[in-house]
């Protein structure tokens, strides 16, 4: 059994293994401050309308950065630009400690978003670092192992609100982001590995030709990419936009509208995390052995009821149930849609590609961020979430009768 179980994670070695640890720090962090970030801008005197649009503006920034960083994956390899940018992330949080208001706030917004122009040689060196046959558990495992840390980071949270109220308590929380922010740059810094077989020195010129020439091979990219990943592509994009109503808001709603407490709220994260790491490999597994395609349909049939669950319930413990059908539903699409991606992609190209199609999910999730505000806050406080019931059934069926798995992956 145990030599089986070593067998089956033998490829968590190298980059992979770099890449699980870096995450993990970052994630324990991002799990610290993501159940409050929006309760948090509030408290600096933002609006419903004003937190849906600090994300938008965060998304845009990311959506154009992406654009020269998709580029430079492809072109100047993928460490230099993940371990400079890593600091940069790191250090960014800076502005969330010291914030007066939701204007300077957005400050380090913009600034985290900029540095994460790393990101397209994230994927691409994640998808590197990965064989066609251990793609299913290894992206499963991207999304599960480095969550180990911050299983109770949210309950944790919610301890430290609850104590200290929303602010300062959340100061204390992006201290915390900001050390283990850099420990995750130090160990890329430290360890991570070229995957790219010929790289180029970036120099200030060629940067400033970055842009033009980085919209270009986007497009040109989209001439490169099968059928069946086009309509992949149109349902991943309709849960990319809905993504922002859950994420931006449902905090809102949790605590003001139905009134857990703080370490209530905290609690249903901490279980949320807790299923992701329970079923998490075993749902990759069954990805590899079963299909990408059954998976994300599988997803779907999830996340589906738990939305409508979601609008009704006014409990904890029915809200405990329904964030672990939301953490069973993602780690299945997202594990199946990009184990898929990677089977139809080729290893040349899936820089600019990956690329192309991760800007696309961002610009999706700024239209969502500032659709979910206007929604909140003009209509009504369930209404974003109302929404995506229909949205979700759309894309539910474009993947039933438009998506087919490759007959050969990609290697």
């Amino acid at each position: 059994m145990l030599r089986k179980i070593k067998s089956e994670l033998s490829f968590i070695r190298g980059n992979f293994l770099v890449l699980l640890l870096s995450y993990a720090f970052f994630n324990f962090g991002y799990a610290l401050s993501s159940p409050f970030e929006s309760p948090f801008i509030e408290s600096l005197g933002a609006s419903p309308f004003v937190i849906g649009a600090i994300g938008a503006i965060g998304s845009i920034m990311l959506f154009i950065v992406r654009i020269p960083g998709s580029y430079i994956a492809d072109k100047h390899g993928r460490r230099q630009i993940i371990v400079t940018m890593t600091y940069g992330v790191a250090l960014s949080n800076i502005f969330f400690v010291f914030a007066p208001n939701w204007i300077f706030y957005i400050f380090g917004v913009v600034a985290t978003n900029l540095c994460l122009i790393y990101q397209p040689a994230l994927e691409a060196i994640e998808a590197d670092s990965l064989t066609p046959e251990k793609r299913g558990v290894g992206y499963a495992a991207f999304r599960v192992l480095p969550f180990l840390p911050s299983i109770f980071s949210p309950i944790i949270a919610g301890t430290i609100v609850n104590r200290y109220s929303i602010d300062p308590g959340m100061r204390i929380i992006y201290c915390l982001l900001l050390v283990t922010g850099l420990t995750a740059a130090f160990l890329r810094h430290a360890f991570l590995k070229e995957t790219l077989a010929e790289t180029k020195a970036i120099n200030l010129k060629e940067l400033k030709l970055t842009f033009k020439n980085s919209l270009r091979e986007i497009f040109d990219s989209w001439k490169l990419m099968p059928r069946t990943l086009g309509f992949l592509l149109a349902s991943s994009l309709i849960i990319a936009f809905t993504d922002p109503f859950f994420y931006r808001f449902g905090s809102l709603y949790v605590l003001n509208v139905v009134g857990l407490s703080d370490v209530e709220w905290g609690a249903v994260n901490t279980i949320n995390l807790a299923t992701m790491l329970v079923v998490g490999l075993f749902l990759g597994k069954a990805i590899d052995i079963f299909g990408r395609k059954k998976a994300v349909i599988l997803s779907y049939m999830v996340f589906i009821p738990a939305s409508a669950l979601f609008i009704i319930s006014h409990s904890f413990p029915i809200f405990a149930i329904i964030y672990v059908l939301f953490a069973i539903a993602s780690v299945l699409f997202g594990s199946a849609t990009s184990a898929l991606q990677a089977d139809i992609v080729p290893k040349e190209k899936r820089g600019r590609i990956l690329g192309s199609i991760g800007s696309l999910y961002i610009l999706a999730g700024a239209l969502g961020s500032l659709a979910g505000g206007v929604l909140y806050e003009n209509i009504g406080f369930t209404s974003p979430f109302l929404l995506c019931i229909p949205l979700n059934i759309i894309a539910l069926l474009i993947v039933i009768f438009r998506v087919r798995e490759p007959d050969k992956k990609e290697a």
